[in-house]
């Protein structure tokens, strides 16, 4: 059975202006109804039994996907549909079933056991400058990354280029939250490494640090979260336990407000009043912050921000129409949510043709079509390169996790990064083979994707260019998972 279901398109026409009338309490009690589907889909997910340990095998090959070409994959990126619209059919109920999307949850039986993940390189790259690599947050609270290192992801001044094998971020301890390579500790305090808007510079926004900064926010904070747009442009944004919501760096996005200067680069931290008591954010090329109710508001650039605005950015905090989202994932103009046990997507077109006045086709949330309801979701930016002067896209790719633990990944596969096996394009989800128990948390980069598991173990496949499986292996392209060497 496929779970599906649409944006209500007559809300998302709310004004950038004013706020959505989801934020009163009558809109709250009146909200449309997704399909008639749902009775049947939670007899569905009550039902559904645990996932079985799955024995776990790899398969190498000598091929490198730092720079695969279009060839690659026997889909070429072009043949993937994007998802029709359908309309919302109208149940005659009062209000929309909650269905529970919360992760799994991780039981550390033995040590080492993460649980938290992310990707390093939030940057615009291409196959050439790709780095990729992820770090975990483990349960005695320390940080361990692995993978590339030209920009300090590694978070250890004694690494010398990438590594294959997780190394332990200096100095970080009693760490609560991870995004990137950004950490909060149980203090409060936000310490961040590798290139990013860090706050140790007058003269730039961005600096690349080998070892973890504190940075100087007016106060102790729950999370964090930055995004890169170049070596000169970047902002970053954290909740603070008072409950307030603060940014710096660049306003070209306009994600520092309205009443900021867009020319300004490298801003010390501002507070955005419409955001207050968000409990999640994440930053891209729009911020969004997501409240205890499962509403979602979302500031910056027309390229991501998911919601109809005038002009090409939007400085004024207001809600996506979706409701119950429980998370975000986004990089640069891609984004996509769970909202409700549904996967959400959107971002721009390859041509990116808006200055001219073209139509993104994926400005709005579009939803996934996936064989069950999902509790997490992960993207990647579309990667363009060429080859002999002819320019080619290797497009965003998606992976899920879902309500029983299994991952399905779509999109891109010329590194065995959809984890089937296979290099076939994914034209739609496939099951990832081979993983020895349920998934909680998975993230996508490009060409590779790692998964922590209900055991606290994390499981990567794909290209292994820059050792960003964690497994210790040379070069090469794995199909199916492999087990990270935590420390």
């Amino acid at each position: 059975m496929r779970t599906t279901r649409r944006l209500l398109e007559a809300e998302a026409r709310s004004s950038v202006a004013e706020p959505s009338p989801r934020d009163t309490d009558t809109a709250r009690r009146t909200r449309r109804p997704i399909a008639a589907r749902v009775p049947a889909l939670l007899a569905l997910v009550t039902s559904l039994a645990t996932v079985a340990g799955m024995t776990t095998s790899c398969s190498s090959s000598d091929d490198d996907a730092r720079e695969p070409l279009p060839g690659d994959a026997d889909g070429g990126a072009d043949s993937a549909p994007e998802a029709e619209r359908e309309d919302v059919i109208d149940a005659g109920i009062a209000d929309v079933v909650v269905v529970d999307s919360a992760p799994l949850r991780i039981e550390c039986k033995e040590p080492p056991c993460a649980i938290a993940l992310s990707t390093t390189t939030t940057t615009f790259s291409s196959p050439a400058t790709n780095d990729e690599g992820y770090c975990a947050l483990l349960d005695d609270g320390t940080v361990a990354c692995w993978g590339a290192n030209a920009d300090g992801q590694l978070g250890n001044p004694e690494a010398i280029g990438a590594s294959p094998v997780p190394m332990r971020v200096s100095g970080l301890s009693k760490v609560t939250a991870l995004d990137h390579t950004c950490a909060v500790d149980s203090d409060g305090s936000v310490f961040c490494w590798g290139r990013g808007p860090f706050l140790q510079s007058e003269a730039s926004v961005q600096t690349v640090e080998t070892s973890p900064v504190r940075l100087p926010l007016p106060g102790p904070a729950t999370k964090v979260a930055f995004n890169t747009f170049s070596n000169s442009y970047g902002v970053g944004c954290a909740i603070l336990r008072d409950g307030s919501v603060v940014c710096w760096g660049s306003n070209a996005y306009w994600q520092l407000g309205e009443g900021v200067s867009q020319s300004v680069r490298n801003a010390q931290p501002l507070a955005i009043e419409r955001a207050f008591g968000a409990k999640d954010i994440a930053v891209g090329n729009a911020t969004f912050a997501i409240d205890g109710d499962g509403a979602m508001k979302s500031w910056g650039s027309a390229i991501g921000i998911g919601r109809p605005i005038a002009l090409d950015y939007s400085g004024w905090p207001t809600n996506v129409a979706l409701d119950h989202v429980s998370m975000l994932d986004t990089i640069g103009g891609e984004a996509c949510a769970v909202a409700n046990g549904i996967g959400w997507c959107w971002g721009p077109n390859d041509e990116r043709k808006a200055a001219f006045g073209t139509t993104y086709a994926r400005a709005l949330p579009s939803a996934v079509d996936t064989p069950e309801p999902i509790t997490r979701i992960a993207t990647s930016r579309t990667v363009r390169g060429s080859v002999d002067s002819v320019l080619y896209f290797h497009r965003r790719r998606w992976c899920a996790t879902s309500v029983t633990g299994a991952v399905y990944c779509w999109g891109l596969n010329n590194a065995g990064q959809a984890g089937d096996g296979t290099k076939e394009f994914a034209l739609e989800p496939v099951q990832v083979a081979g993983l020895p128990a349920p998934a909680a948390e998975v993230k996508v980069m490009p060409y590779s994707t790692c998964a922590i598991l209900t055991n606290g173990k994390v499981y990567c496949w794909g290209s292994n260019f820059y050792g960003q499986l964690g497994a210790g292996l040379p070069r090469g392209s794995v199909l199916q998972p492999v087990e990270v060497k935590l420390p």
